[in-house]
């Protein structure tokens, strides 16, 4: 199963950690004490959702709640910095709640075609725990009503140039993002860092085409049609040589269609976050359970 996306679900509700001081961890560089942190940045409503659905047993409260989505997000964040983002600074990024409404305004079909019933989306109802969590941690994460996730990571990155920055998400509209300072890390691939060279080897165009490359073949989950008849390997050979869109003949009876869904697909670096990057590693996650235990919810 995919996803990620909030799909417009509005939760605002106040945490409070009694003990919240036990959650920050240490900082301590160590061996990397010379070297600038890495900018590790976090997709976290895909984290989420991964952490929430497909699951072979859940992790239940004493009391019978389903804790899954909370215990499996840390789990999972504290093992993909242990792997890939160890003395890094760590953001994660969460789409708002009416996140798709610029796109939306560009095509009405943006999304159109995602429909979620409650069942999918209870684990949402868990995201002012995990931010309150988050904060405790000293981990930075950022939400603002109007913005995807996915915006709010490529402004981060732009805003980090000559550092070096790890993306952590299954989505592939990252891949446009990636160059000789900037990967993807998707621990559901081999290998689970995605750089250019991967990105070339694996569907023959470069980073830079990518927006290129998925408004020709569509993009399902997003509601983005593409080409009838197109695949990937077509779409590579349209492309070859390092062309665009405006580049191909062969595109131009449908170049207004592909470049409304390349607008789509393209990634906003403009956005005002509203947090300065520090440069300095974020604190050791505690394990899951003593997440759980903090917030009160074991």
């Amino acid at each position: 199963m995919s996803g990620g996306a909030r799909a417009h679900v509005d939760v605002d509700r106040a945490v409070v950690v009694v003990h919240a001081e036990s959650l920050r961890g240490s900082s301590d560089a160590g061996l990397f004490a010379d070297l600038e942190p890495a900018l590790f940045l976090v997709d976290g409503g895909n984290l989420l959702w991964r952490a929430a659905h497909g699951q072979p047993a859940p992790f239940t409260a004493i009391d019978g709640r389903d804790l899954t989505p909370v215990f499996r997000f840390f789990t999972r964040l504290r093992r993909v910095l242990g792997t890939h983002g160890l003395f890094a600074e760590c953001v994660v990024c969460f789409d708002g709640a009416r996140a798709w409404t610029d796109r939306v305004a560009i095509d009405a079909g943006y999304k159109a075609n995602r429909s979620y019933t409650e069942v999918d989306l209870a684990f949402m109802e868990w995201l002012p725990e995990i931010r309150a969590a988050l904060d405790c941690c000293g981990v930075a994460n950022i939400e603002l009503p109007t913005h995807e996730a996915d915006d709010l990571i490529a402004t981060l990155a732009k805003q980090a140039e000559g550092r070096r920055v790890r993306i952590l998400s299954t989505d592939r509209d990252y891949y446009q993002l990636i160059d000789d300072a900037t990967v993807v890390v998707n621990t559901r691939t081999r290998p689970a860092v995605v750089d250019a060279a991967t990105v070339t080897e694996r569907f023959g165009v470069t980073p830079q085409q990518w927006c290129d490359f998925r408004a020709i073949t569509g993009d399902p989950s997003d509601g983005i049609p593409g080409l009838r008849g197109a695949g990937p390997s077509k779409a590579a050979a349209l492309l070859a040589g390092g062309r665009r869109l405006e580049d191909v003949p062969e595109l131009q009876g449908e170049l207004d269609d592909l470049l409304r869904w390349r607008d789509l697909i393209r990634l906003r670096t403009d956005v005002d976050v509203g947090i300065e990057l520090t440069a300095e590693p974020t604190p050791k996650l505690p394990a899951a359970s003593t997440v759980c235990r903090e917030l009160g919810i074991a």
